[in-house]
């Protein structure tokens, strides 16, 4: 069973069992914060899910000093850089813009601030427009002036995509997760989500090690 935690009227998830008495744990769940699963619509507070589980009274992991108990945002995509680029280059280009929506839809979940999905989606509307009017122009044997305009507005929108993903990356984990995190724009122009997932992968790994360091793992 899946639950959702909620709190300041936002809400995360979906945990498991073992996810929620892991973050209990570690602090960054309370068990003050109220939580609904499939078969519990009304929330509940998480201690009466897990139980009594020693919970520290701060946590102290690498995302900073303070006392005050760390958020809890929903897991990044896990996937490899070096496969987002294979898959990108076995579909032509077409994985990539598909998991460049996954991860904005992640950052925006993560920085509600974030405009980096709407750009994408921007940038994939413009890039369905290239393929209709080429596979249109293709079948009356003629050249569309249309296709042009449409493949400009694709790479103008693509990197004001990129720009914006990283600035509110950095924002993010300079903020609200302090850890330091700065992107090259030379990188993020020419790589994108690639480069993008090398660094979210990155991220998973030292919050994972911080997870283990705070449980005394």
């Amino acid at each position: 069973m899946n639950y959702f935690i909620s709190r300041d009227g936002q809400q995360y998830g979906p945990y498991t069992l073992a996810d929620l008495q892991r973050y209990v744990q570690s602090g960054e769940v309370l068990l003050t914060d109220l939580a609904t699963s499939e078969g519990q619509p009304e929330p509940v507070s998480v201690a009466q899910i897990v139980g009594n589980i020693a919970a520290p009274a701060a946590y102290s992991g690498g995302f900073g000093t303070s006392s005050a108990p760390v958020f809890v945002y929903p897991a990044a995509p896990n996937l490899h850089w070096g496969l987002v680029l294979l898959f990108g280059i076995l579909t032509c280009g077409v994985f990539s813009i598909v998991w460049d929506i996954v991860q904005a839809a992640w950052l925006k979940k993560v920085d509600p601030s974030s405009k980096a999905l709407y750009f994408y989606i921007g940038a994939a509307a413009l890039l369905g427009g290239i393929f209709f009017t080429s596979f249109f122009a293709g079948l009356a044997h003629s050249r569309s002036p249309i296709t042009g305009f449409f493949q400009l507005g694709y790479y103008v929108m693509l990197i004001v995509s990129r720009f914006s993903f990283k600035n509110s990356m950095e924002k993010h984990y300079n903020t609200a997760e302090p850890m330091g995190l700065l992107l090259s724009g030379v990188m993020t122009f020419f790589f994108g989500g690639i480069y993008f997932q090398y660094h979210i992968n990155d991220i998973a790994r030292r919050k994972e090690l911080d997870m283990l360091y705070a449980t005394g793992r």
